[in-house]
């Protein structure tokens, strides 16, 4: 009787082990890879940065950022190169992130969220979380995207200097580019002030 609960007891802890080699292998290839390539790399700095934020480590939180920077610019020509459009996506996520980490902005977790986003999907949606694009996926006249800035510029927010400072930037941009015949920059300038505004 002994002999066979030992055996027993081998084999029901011999099993779990022999499964484990199976489940591995899965859990450590889940990184999302897009058209662009495994971005998985800058996402972990970018998650660092999110995590000195949430701690308000301002002093890390820049110095991740910068990292992500350096990285970012660094793979810039091989990634346009692979999809122009996507690139475009995140790149435009990533200036709204390093602004608000840089300046310490209210918004810095809220634009790190929507840059994490942009590199698990590029393109999927705008940074901002504001609707951009009709139904076909073509962006939005920039007149349009202008006259919804305009509406939610007159409910009239109660912003602190540093963000009137930057949706005014943004709103510049945004017409600069608008005046260029370039919606989906002009779209995207223009969204992040909204969001900005009703954040």
């Amino acid at each position: 009787m002994k002999l066979s609960y030992v055996t027993l007891a081998a084999c029901l802890f011999a099993l779990p082990v022999a499964g484990m080699a199976s489940f591995v292998l899965p859990s450590a290839a889940a990184a999302p890879v897009s058209e662009l390539g495994d971005l998985s790399a800058m996402r972990g700095i970018v998650a660092d940065t999110q995590a000195a934020v949430a701690s308000r480590d301002t002093a890390a939180a820049k110095t991740k950022i910068t990292e992500f920077e350096t990285a970012w610019d660094k793979a810039a020509g091989d990634l346009r190169g692979k999809s122009a459009p996507k690139w475009d996506a995140i790149d435009t996520a990533a200036d709204a992130a390093l602004d608000a980490v840089r300046n310490d902005a209210p918004t810095a977790d809220a634009a790190l969220t929507a840059l994490l986003a942009q590199l698990d999907n590029p393109g999927a949606a705008n940074a901002a979380g504001v609707a951009t694009t009709d139904t076909s996926g073509k962006p939005l006249p920039c007149e349009d995207m202008l006259a919804q800035y305009r509406n939610e510029q007159n409910k009239g927010a109660a912003l602190d200097d540093s963000t009137k400072a930057k949706v005014s930037e943004l709103e510049t941009k945004g017409i600069e580019r608008c005046n260029a015949d370039d919606d989906k920059r002009a779209d995207d300038f223009f969204a992040q002030a909204i969001q900005l505004m009703g954040a």
